[in-house]
């Protein structure tokens, strides 16, 4: 992947998003939107995808980010602080990871290596999310300020609903080194808000057409 668009940062800024709401709602309500829970997993294992959109399976896998991040920018009435907070430490510590290359090596080995596994064995989710957060506690969570989850109590001290929590952060920190990637920068989200706005707005509408 060479030639970067709009619509690519796009795409990969509601991956972003999107982790954020899912973080949010396990911690809020113990559940959340399956098919962009999903989707935002399988992306750790796109290792050589042909576009940014392929990272997700298609737009189709980060439609509920994209809806989130539509109404963070267009509906202040709806706008969740949460999120933002989310969304902000996940680009920080993106950041940290990229000027890292022992940890940009040493993630890519062990979801390498979890990837290895799932096509070996057959690995129940919970396995999978128990092996994500694992990763994530150790690679991500030593880069930093630690992403602080805000919610109901029984719900986060629920362990499945933390393994999912940093699944969701650990797909977040993707689709923000993704977004960086395809040439985003923090001064976009102040500077060209409203382009970024209408091509979720569009990307949106499309999946309604």
């Amino acid at each position: 992947m060479t030639q970067y668009s709009v619509t690519d940062r796009v795409t990969a800024l509601g991956g972003i998003f999107q982790a954020a709401r899912l973080a949010r709602d396990i911690a809020r309500t113990g559940v959340c939107d399956a098919g962009a829970f999903e989707a935002s997993r399988e992306s750790l294992f796109e290792f050589e995808p042909d576009s940014v959109a392929a990272v997700f399976g298609g737009r189709q896998g980060v439609r509920y980010g994209l809806r989130t991040l539509y109404t963070q920018l267009e509906k202040p009435q709806q706008r969740d602080l949460e999120i933002a907070r989310y969304v902000i430490s996940l680009l920080n510590l993106a950041d940290r990871l990229r000027a890292s290359s022992d940890g940009m090596r040493n993630l890519y080995d062990e979801l390498s290596a979890l990837a290895r596994k799932r096509d070996r064995f057959e690995l129940g989710d919970s396995v999978q999310h128990e092996q994500l957060a694992q990763i994530y506690q150790d690679g991500i969570s030593v880069l930093g300020p630690r992403i602080m989850i805000r919610g109901e109590p029984l719900h986060l001290q629920n362990p499945d609903n933390a393994t999912r929590i940093r699944v969701a952060l650990l797909a977040g920190i993707r689709a923000a080194v993704l977004w960086r990637q395809s040439g985003g920068k923090k001064w976009q989200l102040l500077l060209r808000r409203r382009a970024i706005s209408a091509s979720a707005r569009d990307l949106v509408d499309s999946f309604d057409n």
